[in-house]
């Protein structure tokens, strides 16, 4: 197929981890009602099975398209660049299942098919009580580990068989245990992508008080102010925690530079995009010969806040916001770094192709 064979021409170092070229566009209700160009790169990645799988075109046109346009469904296309590389079909409900996944040969071993289980994982948690697909019984004796380690053990005969030539399989687990494997794949998530301009590889968390976290959102201040805070953070993706009374992560954003000085001086210099009044920024700076300037771009709100309440409880830990910054410690993959990438994933993970 066109689409897929254009990776060919691609050196395969050169794909990972060139984050900002991967993207999961989702597609819902109102794409299949439309037939949008992604509807129909959906079709084309899905339908290039039909040599191991006769009747998947009329699946697609009878389930997979009727099952979008009532929300039954969700799709998904992955691109690298603008080259479309993987497919995937989700169908919720109490018994959620792992339609389709086809993913393209060149990117096989860069973790993508990871990264959807954990996506699809992450919107059938809100209705599963399991989750199951069927396999080729090919496919589940050379990929078993890969399904092991997502909590799928066991598989028996289906009662359909999709595939030509070769048993179809069906294996289920439930989705406690589905999702609880899908947190531990963060840590080699969080190295390799990047979605929609959320980034998975967030070095700080910064709590800062709700009025100048909506004054950061919405481009009104532009730089915090902290007692300490070292240079070496300069460049870092930095996860904005708005405290108390609000207790939410309410999105990202980039440290651009790093300036210590008296406060006197920092005033005068950055006195205009502080966010707060002399008196408020002598309040805190007080008997302090030296305060930081930590000038924040790029912010990139989250389309609605995540709740300490919420991400404790689907971590499963008594995460405890600090009290001025923090380092995620990405490599040990502490409870906040599994925290901020479960709400990146929430609410970046989708992009719109450019």
């Amino acid at each position: 197929m066109a689409v897929l064979n254009q990776h060919n021409q691609f050196e395969m170092e050169t794909l990972f981890p060139l984050k900002n070229n991967f993207r999961i566009v989702e597609l819902r209700s109102d794409q299949a009602k439309r037939g949008t160009d992604e509807i129909k790169v959906l079709k084309e990645l899905i339908v290039s099975s039909s040599p191991m799988y006769p009747k998947i075109e009329s699946w697609f046109s009878s389930k997979v398209i009727p099952g979008l346009k009532s929300s039954e469904r969700i799709a998904y296309v992955a691109y690298e660049g603008h080259h479309a590389i993987a497919s995937a079909v989700l169908k919720l409900g109490n018994r959620a299942k792992f339609c389709h996944l086809r993913i393209h040969q060149d990117f096989h071993d860069l973790d993508v098919g990871q990264m959807f289980f954990t996506q699809m994982t992450l919107e059938a948690r809100h209705y599963a009580r399991e989750i199951h697909f069927t396999l080729p019984e090919g496919l589940w004796h050379s990929k078993k580990n890969f399904f092991e380690k997502f909590g799928f053990f066991a598989v028996e005969k289906a009662n359909r068989q999709y595939r030509l030539g070769e048993e179809e399989l069906s294996c289920s687990a439930p989705i406690q245990t589905v999702w609880a494997s899908a947190l531990e794949k963060l840590p080699n998530l969080i190295r390799k992508f990047c979605i929609s301009g959320y980034s998975l590889s967030n070095n700080l968390l910064m709590s800062i008080k709700p009025k100048y976290a909506e004054m950061i959102l919405s481009g009104a201040k532009h730089v915090e102010i902290r007692r300490k805070f070292s240079t070496r953070w300069i460049g870092s993706r930095v996860v904005l925690y708005a405290s108390s009374p609000m207790s939410a992560l309410v999105g990202e954003a980039r440290v651009k530079s790093v300036v210590s000085s008296s406060p006197d001086q920092i005033w005068n210099k950055f006195g205009k995009e502080v966010g707060c009044s002399w008196d408020d920024f002598a309040g805190y700076t007080s008997s302090a010969s030296e305060v930081c300037a930590i000038e924040i771009d790029d912010v990139v709100p989250y389309r609605a806040p995540v709740t300490l309440s919420q991400i404790s409880h689907l971590v499963k830990e008594d995460l405890r916001p600090p009290q001025s910054y923090s380092d995620l410690k990405i490599d040990q993959m502490s409870a906040w770094g599994k925290a901020v990438s479960i709400a990146s994933l929430l609410h970046g993970r989708f992009g719109i192709r450019s």
